[in-house]
């Protein structure tokens, strides 16, 4: 069962063909060849042919999932490679619970 699909290529007439082998053995609802939003996916289309895809509302998901995050300061901060975060045993309780697996998860697609 597939409920949402894209079909990419690069010759209309190629994807045209996919389409239709896919007509014969499928009740398919084709939605057209341009499309600016799919499942949550911002898709923009370039002059050259090419597109961006990027999902904007998905990083405001995930800091509104995180409890207290919504009113932080932002700032640019360039992330190490060679230091290893660890808990910090003699600071203060975290005050705030959040839904670890959620956040995680909806990072792995941003």
């Amino acid at each position: 069962y597939v409920d949402d699909c894209i079909i990419l290529g690069s010759s209309k007439d190629e994807v045209d063909k996919v389409v239709e082998e896919f007509r014969k053995r499928f009740d398919i609802k084709d939605e057209g060849t341009t499309f600016e939003e799919y499942l949550g996916v911002k898709i923009d289309h370039n002059n050259n042919g090419s597109f961006r895809m990027y999902q904007p509302h998905l990083m405001q998901r995930i800091i509104k999932a995180i409890q207290g995050m919504e009113n932080a300061n932002k700032h640019v901060i360039r992330a190490s490679t060679s230091i290893t975060l660890t808990a910090d045993k003699n600071g203060p309780e975290r005050k705030a619970t959040w839904e670890y697996r959620l956040v995680i998860g909806n990072w792995q697609q941003a």
